[in-house]
């Protein structure tokens, strides 16, 4: 049980530092409360919230993959590798990807709403 423990402290502290570190999964997070927010003043469906929340998290999880990333590459490399650039780059665009489509799923999901309040 104690080593159980241990490694949920270990991920809390990993998303802790994230968290501190990283200004965009500060706002990402921002972003997914807001939402939060707006989808309960729609009171949006069942199955609405269950997209919302797993493209959010989606979202915020590849953050933290893309810190761990640059994070080990700016580890093993000292100075300029074009492969390095190369696997920070691709590591941001999984997250601006997933970004850009959370953006859509949520125009989907809330502009009707918007359109029914006025």
């Amino acid at each position: 049980m104690k080593k159980v423990l241990s490694s949920f402290k270990y991920a809390w502290n990993g998303i802790y530092y994230v968290f501190k570190t990283q200004r965009n999964f500060r706002i990402q997070l921002s972003v997914f409360l807001i939402t939060l927010v707006v989808g309960y003043i729609f009171q949006i469906k069942s199955f609405e919230w269950l997209i919302v929340i797993f493209v959010s998290s989606l979202v915020l999880s590849l953050e933290i993959i893309n810190t761990s990333i640059e994070n080990l590459v700016d580890l093993m490399v000292d100075n300029f590798h074009p492969y390095a650039e190369k696997a920070k780059d691709a590591a941001a665009g999984a997250v601006l990807l997933s970004s850009i489509l959370a953006v859509i799923i949520g125009l989907i999901i809330f502009c009707p709403y918007l359109i029914a309040k006025l």
